[in-house]
């Protein structure tokens, strides 16, 4: 994944507001005890050194006493710590190299620092970076596991995470940036299970978002949700899913199943939704489609920092992608995989009839639904051929008396939604195409995409194309 400069932008006034004053939590004096610390600190926490650091300084307070120590003292005050015999080898060569090389000082250069025993590239950075004020990008396992997480580094190298990672950010940011993220991987980005739920990076993280696999455990991570969906057929397939319980909000026209949605707050339209109550609610995701919803909201919503998912359905290969969109973001990939294959299941075998179809959604002016239009994508998807397209548009034209003059259809289909055909509709049109079959549909039968969508491919086939 690749990441702007504005969403580094981002991620970094987040961390800012969050963590304005990051710290390294490793206490110590001086750059000799950051060095004595930072080594004590692999493969332990930072509070058990700090518990363990004032009985070694007490005892060996500069680098000449610590040269000389007595390696067996020094592992009883250090087992703590874990690894205390490598530890306490470590520490104690290190100490006579700086004397012996540098003077007793240790040296604020990195290619020195990683000289020195037991000290590799993110010692030396941490060295760096809090007691010389250098800037640096120390990189330990939080720092690299937000980095993938954030797709902000796909390497599992911590040197190789270190370049990107500088390559990215502005140097004067390095050390806070190390320590907000350190900070940020204890508290909220854990490691077996990352509180995404609270996390305000969550709109920027592709792995929050569930957009790709956890890359430090390789699962997907889980979520909870609380979700408004500002589309009509989607509400009633997360219904049909089992997500009910995870809905706090809908859109006036999200009415099915009725008993279910009846205690639901109602946000208003789809067009025009009340952005304040949709804040009110707290979303932790917002579901949009491209046709239905308009850019303006999911402009407001991404403004306001909250996650939203924008479908865009046409046919049924848009169908199949929005399942899977679905299933991935809402943590019900077995669901999607079902739904996929009913669909599949419902354009197969042979068919006996190929038609020439008009389907109209609106009348005064004559819209119908075109061959690029989700309900055309149905009829074709089982042999139809659609007409209606113009050179104008081939989603939802507008017909001319004259135009619709020159069409032949074999099958007209009247929707008894958006526009509600009747009967006398009906009766008109039979005038208009004598030689057609007219005939009104269900419809949110016909439109209501992903929840109803194998039910109208069956319904089709079986009335129309077999």
């Amino acid at each position: 994944m690749t990441r702007t400069p504005n969403d580094l932008k981002k991620i970094q006034t987040y961390l800012n507001k969050l963590y304005p004053k990051a710290i390294c939590m490793l206490d110590h004096r001086n750059a000799y005890e950051l060095t004595v610390a930072t080594i004590l600190s692999a493969q332990c926490t930072d509070a058990r050194v700090n518990i363990t650091t004032p009985s070694v300084f007490k005892k060996y307070p500069t680098l000449d006493t610590l040269a000389s120590a007595n390696i067996k003292d020094l592992q009883k005050l250090i087992k703590a710590t874990g690894f205390y015999r490598n530890k306490s080898k470590f520490l104690i060569a290190m100490a006579q190299r700086v004397v012996h090389f540098h003077q007793g000082n240790i040296p604020s250069r990195s290619e020195d620092l990683i000289q020195l025993p037991g000290v590799g590239k993110k010692t030396a950075n941490v060295v760096l970076s809090n007691a010389f004020g250098i800037p640096a990008m120390a990189v330990d396992t939080h720092v690299g596991r937000l980095a993938r997480r954030l797709g902000l580094s796909t390497s599992k190298n911590p040197d190789h995470i270190e370049k990107d990672l500088c390559r990215l950010f502005r140097r004067e940011t390095w050390t806070l940036l190390h320590h907000q993220f350190i900070t940020h991987g204890r508290t909220i980005c854990k490691a077996q299970s990352p509180l995404c739920h609270e996390c305000s990076l969550r709109p920027l993280c592709p792995t929050g978002l569930r957009e790709k696999k956890d890359p430090h455990t390789g699962r997907w991570v889980k979520t909870s949700e609380r979700l408004i969906s500002l589309v009509p057929s989607v509400t009633e397939l997360m219904c049909q899913w089992g997500l009910a319980s995870s809905l706090v909000g809908r859109t006036n026209y999200c009415i099915h199943p009725s008993r279910v949605l009846e205690k639901i707050p109602r946000v208003g339209g789809t067009k025009n939704p009340r952005f304040k109550d949709i804040l009110r609610l707290k979303p932790t995701l917002v579901i949009l489609e491209r046709t239905e919803n308009t850019k303006k909201i999911a402009q407001e919503l991404e403004g306001a920092r909250i996650p939203t998912l924008v479908l865009n359905v046409t046919d049924l290969k848009s169908c199949i992608k929005a399942y899977q969109l679905l299933g991935q973001r809402l943590h019900r990939e077995t669901k999607s995989k079902k739904s996929v294959a009913e669909l599949r299941r419902c354009i197969l075998g042979r068919r006996v009839k190929s038609l020439k179809v008009l389907i109209f959604v609106w009348k005064s002016p004559w819209i119908v639904a075109g061959s690029q239009s989700y309900c055309g994508g149905l009829l074709k998807a089982l042999g139809g051929q659609v007409l209606g397209d113009t050179n104008k548009s081939k989603d939802y034209p507008k017909l001319t008396s004259k135009e619709m003059e020159k069409l032949k259809p074999d099958l007209i289909l009247l929707p008894t939604e958006p526009y509600p055909f009747n009967e006398k509709d009906r009766q008109e049109m039979m005038k208009l195409f004598p030689k057609s079959k007219v005939d009104i549909i269900n419809g949110e039968l016909l439109t209501w995409y992903l929840s109803r969508t194998p039910a109208a491919l069956r319904y089709l086939k079986q009335n129309y194309f077999t």
